[in-house]
């Protein structure tokens, strides 16, 4: 296959799962509200970077990694919205305040 057309295939995968993951979050754009979510936002571009570059990872399983990654996106959130202590633990806020 072309190399710039694989390119091209993976951005978009890369693009429509940034899309999904957003939509499926139910966050509105990829600000990050939270230390979690700025995380997940350089993840996701580390990965889509990492991959559509790379001729040896297949279109499969880049969309197998995504799958991956948007459940684990997910779940964080679930355990987020269920557990106080998970929350606090994982959008830790600064110990101290400069006035």
């Amino acid at each position: 296959m072309n190399p710039f057309l694989l390119v091209a295939i993976k951005l978009l995968i890369g693009f429509f799962a940034m899309v999904i993951i957003i939509n499926l979050s139910g966050k509105g754009n990829l600000a990050p509200s939270s230390a979690s979510d700025q995380i997940v936002n350089y993840v996701l571009g580390g990965i889509i970077g990492g991959v559509i570059y790379n001729n040896n990872v297949k279109i499969l399983d880049f969309i197998a990694i995504l799958c991956i990654w948007c459940i684990l996106v997910l779940a964080l959130k679930w355990v987020k919205k269920h557990n106080v202590k998970a929350k606090q633990l994982i959008d830790v806020k600064a110990l101290t305040t400069y006035k």
